[in-house]
């Protein structure tokens, strides 16, 4: 089996699963429904493009958190205001009965870093991997605004998903103590449901699925040049 390696660290990101009337929150970790979006958007996927979604889907995913970063919230507003000197609004602002303001609660990790391993078939993971050097299409993690401060890609290694984040090369600084895993494992090893593999990216028709994981600890050894886990900045879990 092969595995291929992605560095998904930023400024800001932000990896929502249960998104609520007015608040858009973020999971600790990368969602399998994010990775894969942001996949597609290397692999210059449509939306509409079921067979190709439907591949992606059945890889493994595994994740190793190597700072988890901290929590942002920021209260926006759309519309509501004036652009070039007439009134604007998300509704129609001539509908003065209205309110043509929509205020949200929008949450993001900020400095986070985090290893995803996508496991499965040799030939498509090995596809990920040539989009992934030169994407078709921008690469953002979880949310349009947030942007990739390193090149996501980090190679192919052979083994799966579970075994490939453990030897993974490290972020420059990393979390203090032991690493966490949130690996996905098949259903009938009793794992926490998590419902965020996706099953249409469609306009007007986004509809995801379950899967299961398990959360482990891991001492990783540091690669060559590379900080030792408790080197650098120290950072707690959040």
């Amino acid at each position: 089996m092969t595995s291929v390696l992605i560095r998904l660290e930023g400024p800001l990101q932000a990896w929502c699963t249960q998104l609520r009337l007015g608040i858009r929150d973020t999971d600790r970790e990368p969602s399998k429904s994010g990775v894969l979006g942001l996949v597609g958007a290397a692999l210059g996927m449509a939306r509409e493009d079921g067979q190709t979604l439907g591949k992606l889907r059945s890889l493994s995913m595994s994740v190793r958190v190597d700072r988890s970063g901290t929590l942002l919230h920021d209260y926006h507003t759309a519309g509501g205001g004036h652009f070039r000197g007439r009134a604007y609004g998300v509704f129609d602002p001539d509908d003065h009965a209205g309110n043509t303001c929509v205020p949200s609660h929008r949450y993001y990790l900020q400095d986070a870093s985090f290893v995803v391993a996508l496991s499965g078939d040799a030939a498509l993971v090995a596809g990920i991997g040539d989009a992934l050097r030169s994407p078709r299409w921008a690469l953002f993690l979880g949310r349009r605004a947030c942007t990739p401060s390193v090149p996501p890609f980090m190679g192919l290694v052979d083994g799966d998903a579970r075994q490939a984040v453990r030897f993974a090369g490290l972020a420059e600084r990393v979390a203090r103590g032991p690493l966490r895993v949130v690996a996905e494992v098949p259903a009938d090893q009793g794992g926490e449901p998590r419902y965020d593999v996706p099953l249409s990216f469609a306009e007007g028709d986004r509809r995801y699925g379950v899967r299961y994981v398990v959360t482990e600890w891991t001492e990783v050894p540091p690669a060559e040049g590379a900080a030792a886990p408790g080197a650098g900045v120290p950072e707690d879990e959040v």
